[in-house]
């Protein structure tokens, strides 16, 4: 706890020198969020993606023609530079079914294009979404608990961050345990990396968002926490006797002016989060097909290596099977960070209602008992579910189907191979 507070202390010291004036008497957490968001809009811009800047003199974000002009160029040049790469490794036999990690990468490319497609259609619909949410307002009004938000900060890296990484040394073992004649660089590390990191842009993009919308619920609950606390406590006989009943209708109507307030933050969240999901839904289903297929295939090869080892004696590199194994869970260990994020929004979701249904209402304000019985009534019925394009629930559950389908698939596809291996015998 101490080394954490004495990090927070140098991070917030070293960037409110470069924050404008306006910017440093925000909270903390705020600070912390703008500085994640400018990051995210540069890197959409960087690889093509978004085709709109943030206005200063307008103080709104616009769609720019130079930006548009930029993100036509890289991705004409990002198609032109992969579909010829793809070409000539298919018309030259340099790929196969055997080489996964060329596959998948090659699969990527594919998600990158459709990418640039859905996003720039939509940049119009993103723009007027991104004007309209008032992020900031709500962060300044909220006290975060600094450990809350050092978690949150923390998973975000590692799911943006540190598993491109991981799957950049998975990929640099790999090239040199496969091709060890070749002469590998960092360059041909990054060409095979960028279709990766290009296509899971938008997912993170999302990630992010639901980190801090996870943020804004964990605040609303903690505040519902001490508010169920402090009006069970005023209607405790002790508290009855000790103050009088104009001091608690008094109490009663300042803590229904903050419910009020809390219940349309929770709306704002919520429907935020739902919203949101629809600029990245056909991102995130083509990135969870292409992982379905791509883990699918990496298990079948191996499969087929061990058995090409077993039954026809062919050589087996245990290392560069590990490595490709290893490639090919990080993306599903994305997956799992999604699902975590999402499931926990879900239940923080339902923990408001829970908290509200807390309260004893037997001697509380008519206006208070209003307020709580209308949010509640919002809490419970808001049905909040993240389902990218209506197919599949964003949850834990999510985890258990995906495995279950790789497997499903691997074993229809073992059994057709050993039928064919031994009935050619």
């Amino acid at each position: 706890m101490w080394f954490l507070r004495r990090q927070t202390r140098r991070f917030r010291s070293a960037w409110q020198r470069i924050l404008p004036r306006r910017i440093r008497r925000w909270k903390n957490h705020s600070q912390l969020v703008l500085w994640c968001l400018s990051g995210t809009i540069f890197l959409n811009i960087l690889y093509g993606l978004y085709l709109g800047r943030f206005s200063f003199r307008r103080k709104k974000f616009v769609r720019s023609n130079l930006v548009t002009a930029y993100c036509v160029i890289v991705a004409t040049i990002f198609g032109i530079f992969y579909t010829w790469h793809i070409y000539t490794e298919v018309s030259t036999g340099q790929i196969s079914r055997r080489h996964t990690i060329g596959i998948y990468g090659y699969m990527n490319v594919c998600v990158a294009l459709i990418n640039y497609v859905t996003q720039w259609k939509k940049t119009s619909r993103i723009v007027a979404f991104q004007n309209s949410v008032p992020l900031f307002k709500v962060l300044n009004s909220l006290d975060i608990s600094m450990m809350l938000v050092w978690h949150a900060f923390m998973y975000g890296v590692l799911k943006i961050i540190a598993c491109p990484l991981l799957e950049s040394v998975a990929l640099l073992l790999y090239q040199r345990r496969s091709n060890p004649e070749m002469k590998w660089t960092s360059l041909s590390t990054v060409r095979m990396m960028l279709p990766l990191i290009v296509s899971n842009q938008i997912n993170n993009c999302y990630y992010g968002g639901l980190i801090i919308a996870d943020l804004v619920l964990a605040s609303i609950n903690n505040q519902l926490t001490g508010i169920v606390k402090e009006v069970n406590m005023l209607q405790s006989p002790d508290q009855m006797d000790l103050h009088k009943p104009y001091y608690r209708m008094r109490r009663f109507c300042e803590l229904a002016d903050t419910l009020d307030k809390l219940a349309k933050k929770y709306s704002f969240c919520t429907r935020s989060a739902k919203y949101y999901l629809r600029f990245t839904d056909e991102s995130m289903v083509l990135s969870m097909l292409m992982n379905l297929i791509g883990l699918t295939m990496g298990l079948f090869n191996q499969y087929m290596t061990i058995a090409d080892h077993y039954i026809n004696e062919e050589p087996f590199d245990l290392f560069l099977t590990i490595v490709q194994l290893f490639f090919l869970a990080v993306p599903f260990l994305e997956l799992v960070f999604l699902a975590r994020i999402s499931n926990q929004m879900l239940l923080d979701t339902r923990k408001t209602g829970d908290l509200l249904q807390l309260m004893n209402l037997q001697h509380a304000d008519i206006r208070f008992k209003q307020v709580v019985n209308a949010f509640w009534l919002q809490a419970t019925t808001i049905n909040f579910k993240l389902m990218p394009m209506g197919l599949l629930e964003l949850n834990t559950s999510l985890v258990n189907m995906v495995f279950s389908s790789v497997f499903g698939f691997l074993l229809i596809l073992i059994q057709s191979d050993l039928t064919l291996r031994f009935s050619l015998k």
